[in-house]
């Protein structure tokens, strides 16, 4: 079984996450605050990736092309993925799709969570 473009895009994101909350564990936050560079990094990573998957998702199901949907989805992921799937879907998809999106976001904060965690216990 082949996954397409979205998809690795999609497991790009997920990983990415898990990725950040290892290295997290490595590095002290940055003065005052209460995350790293890398997290500021993976701000930029996050957006970057959002914008890929609504262009290849566009593609992949023959959308006209997303064009501002795609870079608010970049600019600012959380508005802008449901501003995509409403724009590119019915309603009902959308809304579906936009919950999914929800979940994996949720997802990618527990697997960064997880990773931090995990490094944490077997250091200490």
């Amino acid at each position: 079984m082949t996954m397409n473009r979205p998809r690795w895009i999609l497991l790009a994101l997920g990983l990415s996450f898990l990725v950040v909350g290892v290295a997290d564990a490595f590095v002290p936050p940055l003065r005052s605050k209460d995350y790293t560079a890398f997290d500021v990094v993976h701000v930029f990573l996050i957006s970057a990736l959002c914008y890929m998957w609504c262009r290849a998702d566009g593609l992949v199901r023959g959308v006209p092309a997303p064009g501002r949907s795609a870079l608010l989805a970049g600019v600012f992921p959380v508005l802008g993925i449901p501003v995509y799937l409403f724009r590119t879907r019915p309603w009902r998809r959308a809304l579906l799709a936009t919950l999914g999106a929800a979940a994996f976001l949720v997802m990618g904060l527990v697997l960064a969570a997880v990773g931090t965690l995990s490094i944490e216990f077997i250091r200490s």
